[in-house]
């Protein structure tokens, strides 16, 4: 039942964003060789994001306008999303470039989880940042586990999106349900600052950048305190999925965190549509995100280890031969 309620939320995500995105359909405004190779880029680039004031959206945004510089005869729409609603939205011509999580490419890849099917048309353009996932209590928690959960009120996050997966796959390898829990709160992420500021939520889990603005801001005012998951989860979720990287928010990473914060780190990845943008645009896409990495670092300091070498060390997922061809070129690939 919990997946079908997944499901159901991320059809109508990509509904409303082929709705958002003009009803846009496969063709793009995009033309094609003898063999069904994209020659052109699409009149109208849909861009898949994330929800309007999240980072995803935010950094389109400043991608997009940079993306009319090389792609001149073409509009770029940005279109509210999320990871998997991203690749959903690549699968049926909805976006030409859009964002993911690492996790989600293997699952698509496979038909695993929230895909019914194999989607198998995108490719990798660069890999920017982790975005760890984290679980956040109030510095006077009595909680210091995952098994503490047990009868708390928590929030992960919007219903069906990656930070909720995790959260049910943690759970999971616990042994342990919703069922377990005082009770679910589907909210963004400020709501839910908000919601544990005045003791009504105990306990957030997401996928998130760190450090977080948001919690960043609660760590000033209330106190939070991140709890680390055990090595055996870790494990275990490495083992389901290996876009569960292994990772740790440093000490000093918030404001009062006085210890390391061991978990997982799904990356952010930068895809493009196959079918429908051609090699040498996805050169010059590829080209653009990295020359231009000092921009993205002004956005926000979670980008401040991404340049080439970032993006080709920690490579989730194949990479497009456009991207291929530019990061050969510039010595980081051999």
């Amino acid at each position: 039942m919990r997946k079908f309620l997944s499901l159901f939320v991320v059809a109508i995500l990509v509904f409303l964003a082929a709705c958002g995105n003009g009803g846009k359909e496969e063709s793009s405004g995009s033309s094609s060789d003898e063999n069904g190779a994209p020659t052109s880029v699409p009149s109208d680039i849909g861009f898949g994001a994330a929800t309007v004031g999240g980072f995803w959206y935010t950094l389109a945004g400043a991608m997009s306008e940079k993306m009319k510089e090389i792609y001149p005869d073409s509009t770029i729409s940005i279109v509210e999303g999320g990871s998997t609603a991203n690749i959903l939205g690549l699968g049926n011509g909805t976006f030409d470039v859009a964002f993911t999580n690492g996790e989600a490419i293997a699952e698509a890849k496979n038909g695993e989880g929230a895909f019914e099917e194999p989607i198998n048309n995108f490719s990798t353009v660069a890999t920017l940042y982790p975005n760890p996932v984290q679980v956040v209590v109030r510095a006077d928690s009595d909680i210091y586990s995952i098994e503490d959960l047990k009868g708390k009120k928590v929030s992960p996050g919007i219903k069906g999106y990656s930070g909720e997966i995790a959260f049910q796959k943690i759970l999971d390898l616990k042994g342990m349900s919703y069922d377990d829990l005082g009770g679910i709160e589907y909210i963004g992420t400020e709501n839910a600052a908000e919601l544990m500021r005045d003791r009504h939520l105990d306990a957030w889990v997401g996928n998130l950048a760190a450090p977080s603005a948001t919690w960043q801001e609660l760590d000033t005012t209330v106190g939070i305190r991140l709890i680390s998951l055990d090595q055996e989860t870790i494990d275990g979720l490495y083992g389901q999925n290996e876009g569960y990287v292994p990772y740790t928010i440093e000490a000093g990473t918030y404001p009062n965190q006085d210890e390391d914060v061991h978990t997982v780190a799904p990356f952010t990845v930068l895809l493009v549509n196959n079918d429908t943008m051609p090699e040498d645009a996805v050169y010059e896409l590829t080209k653009l995100v990295v020359e231009n990495a000092d921009h993205w670092k002004t956005i926000s300091s979670v980008l401040d280890d991404f340049d080439a070498e970032f993006s080709v060390e920690n490579n989730v997922g194949e990479m497009h031969p456009g991207a291929i061809k530019y990061y050969k070129e510039i010595g980081v690939m051999d």
